[in-house]
């Protein structure tokens, strides 16, 4: 029989659909069997299966710009729909207000005549982020406001807001970041390069795919996504960010290998108008959680990636 949710709140009529579901896939009819499942997930809910039955999960909405829908999974990509603007900033917050909004304000400080907008996810954060971030969003229409309802994974809050944006190149910043200049001219002349995927302020290399060192070479194996720049078109060749990289390290490598898989050159924009700040958001974790997830996220490359050797540029052994 159905087991009790992982959250509260499932409706009974919810409950019913999936210990039905329970009854026939124990008789064998497993068509009939997902039909229901497939009746469950439309109402908002996951199901994870085990022996004993099944726990239902209660799946995030997101609120758009004032708008909202039922299920994250509902909310319309803008992928496919024509360049809207030059730079979609995409900023991720996480119960760090202050950083944050000293983030997007540097962005609108030193946007000077590009024609950006930024797109903020608020990853379900309990602090006042969210009454200063609508203000922001009705006072200037450059920015746009996303906001799941439940906090999601890494990866999966960042394609919220990859999906929204419309932009020709598309700026992944980490909230941490405070900009001091004008960076979309320089990022904008790197793009220009067609070879070019990737490119940002940090560059990252390996020789084993093991370890990754900062570079001070332009062309490196990755660029990590403090400040990570590319063509919005680049996503329909490699898509989103992998989803099970619920927490950030590897994620953006995990990206740039697929670049690089893609066939394109990940290269560093030097000397760019930016000072990296230390993260709130990583507070969230104790020392031994944040071992645990970069471990979990290491062995997740490795198996996507750790026979690529074939990606690798040539690095001289330290």
């Amino acid at each position: 029989m159905t087991t009790k949710p992982y959250r509260q709140g499932i409706p009974a009529e919810i409950l019913a659909l999936s210990h039905e579901r329970d009854i026939l896939r124990r008789r064998g009819q497993y068509a009939r069997a997902d039909a229901l499942k497939k009746q469950i997930e439309e109402a908002g809910y996951a199901i994870k299966d085990n022996p004993h039955g099944a726990h239902l999960i209660i799946l995030p909405g997101v609120e758009v710009d004032g708008g909202s829908y039922h299920r994250a999974s509902q909310m319309p990509s803008l992928l496919e729909e024509a360049d809207a603007c030059a730079f979609s900033v995409n900023i991720l917050a996480q119960n760090n207000f202050a950083e944050t909004r000293r983030c997007v304000e540097s962005v609108l400080r030193f946007a000077g005549d590009h024609d950006i907008e930024i797109i903020l996810v608020d990853n379900a954060s309990q602090d006042e982020l969210s009454i200063w971030a609508e203000t922001m969003r009705q006072r200037d229409r450059r920015v746009h406001y996303v906001r799941p309802t439940r906090m999601m994974g890494e990866a999966g809050a960042r394609n919220l807001g990859l999906k929204r944006s419309r932009g020709t190149y598309i700026l992944v910043l980490d909230s941490s970041a405070e900009l001091t200049g004008d960076l979309f001219t320089p990022l904008a002349k790197t793009l220009a390069d067609r070879s070019v995927g990737v490119t940002g302020l940090h560059g990252l290399q390996t020789t084993n795919l093991r370890h990754f060192n900062e570079s001070e070479e332009l062309d490196v194996e990755a660029v990590d996504q403090v400040c990570m720049a590319f063509r919005r078109s680049l996503l329909k060749r490699v898509g989103l960010f992998d989803e099970r990289y619920r927490y950030p390290l590897y994620m953006d490598i995990d990206f740039n290998f697929a670049v690089l898989d893609s066939g394109a050159r990940n290269v560093v924009t030097p000397n760019l108008p930016l000072v990296c700040h230390t993260s709130l958001r990583e507070t969230r974790f104790s020392d031994a959680e944040r071992t645990r997830l970069k471990k979990r996220n290491f062995y997740r490359f490795l198996e996507k990636w750790g026979n690529r050797e074939d990606l690798l540029g040539e690095f001289e052994e330290e």
